[in-house]
């Protein structure tokens, strides 16, 4: 990550919870291959089809479900690990 970039998110991580989610959705959506930003409809309707997606893989065993907090040890491990 460039200077700029880890104090853009030493400024984000003060920021309430929700702020720090709404940002994130924002900048998860500039990854849009295509470059277009989705309305809130599309972007609901692509979320729908994902978790359909994802319950059929659950269902057909193809993938384990995880508990939530084992989740996020993970994901916040993977992090510290990363900076």
């Amino acid at each position: 990550m460039t200077p700029l970039a880890q104090q853009l998110l030493k400024q984000a991580r003060r920021l309430p919870e929700a702020e720090r989610a709404a940002l994130a959705s924002a900048l998860l959506r500039t990854l849009d291959e295509e470059g277009e930003e989705l309305s809130h409809e599309e972007w609901e309707a692509a979320w729908s089809e994902e978790i359909q997606r994802r319950v059929a893989e659950v269902r057909a065993g193809k993938v384990a479900l995880v508990d939530g907090a084992r989740a996020l040890r993970q994901v916040k491990a993977s992090l510290k690990r990363a900076w």
